[in-house]
């Protein structure tokens, strides 16, 4: 535990200037480390001296240290509190990360008393003593790649500013995530519904479909049935951790023309004389009652 730096220097607490100058010459002297250099308990005690005459030799300091103790007086106020903030990204922002211009409402150090808490001897009239003023500070904040909604960011040293020169708190990001018309997210995998013709469903084709993070070309077989899903390796969103991607399932859905005129009918009714399909056969042994 420090020790009270009027009994250090030997000197009373209505000690002048003057005396609290002549008490340190002469136990300087006496404990310097060039005269007792193998001398431990001299050597601590000498910057024990040096550190009560720092203090009481600053007005503003002795002031604070008078009324608050050692711990404000060096400077040494207590830390400051964590920020607690909330912000809303895009889909895109978490699938590609971001840099962040923010308002952060927080403490900061009162620039009037040099965050002190006194001048000239009183309680600073611009934050009441308390050494911090509260402002809106803007703050840049990265967010990583990957993101998901009630995610928290922890940016060191920009929370709140310690009182009487105590070091500033963290300032805490959560995250909330938009919806996204098209994609929906399951931790890292991302699903989505892709509709295609019932042409490219018969034939195959080669189509273009959007990922979290840009364009893909996806390769349709020929012959596919309504509703498969097909997975896309590493087309989902970034993990946190930096290693590698989720995947994209892409369910697709057969579109069926609507309203079709009397020469389509009969192509159609062609096209099912050439390509004769039963896809309720397995049905006919129930008709007629539940077997």
């Amino acid at each position: 535990m420090r020790r009270d730096y009027y009994a250090v220097l030997g000197v009373s607490i209505s000690a002048g200037p003057r005396e609290i100058r002549q008490a340190y010459r002469r136990l300087a002297r006496q404990y310097s480390p060039d005269v007792n250099f193998w001398d431990h308990d001299a050597r601590t005690l000498f910057q024990e001296i040096e550190e009560a005459y720092r203090v009481l030799s600053d007005p503003m300091r002795r002031a604070a240290y008078d009324r608050y103790g050692g711990s404000v007086a060096l400077g040494h106020g207590r830390r400051g509190e964590d920020v607690h903030v909330a912000v809303e990204l895009s889909f895109a922002d978490a699938a590609r990360g971001a840099t962040l211009a923010m308002d952060v409402p927080r403490d900061s150090p009162c620039r009037a008393c040099g965050a002190v808490a006194f001048t000239d001897g009183d309680p600073c009239r611009h934050c009441g003593g308390r050494g911090v003023r509260r402002a809106a500070d803007a703050v840049s904040v990265t967010i990583p790649p990957g993101v998901d909604s009630g995610a928290q960011i922890r940016v060191a040293g920009e929370g709140d500013a310690g009182p009487f020169g105590g070091p500033r708190g963290d300032l805490i990001v959560s995250t909330r995530v938009a919806e996204h018309p098209f994609f929906r997210r399951q931790g890292d995998a991302v699903q989505c519904e892709v509709p295609i013709s019932v042409w490219e469903a018969l034939t195959g084709a080669r189509i273009r479909i959007p990922t979290p993070t840009g364009d893909t070309v996806l390769v349709i077989p020929p012959g596919l049935r309504d509703g498969i899903v097909v997975r896309l390796r590493g087309q989902g969103m970034p993990r946190l951790s930096g290693q590698g991607r989720g995947d994209l399932h892409v369910t697709l859905r057969i579109e069926v023309p609507g309203e079709i005129d009397a020469r389509t009918h009969e192509l159609v009714r062609e096209l099912e004389r050439l390509l004769p399909l039963a896809p309720r056969a397995d049905l006919d042994r129930y008709c007629g009652g539940v077997a």
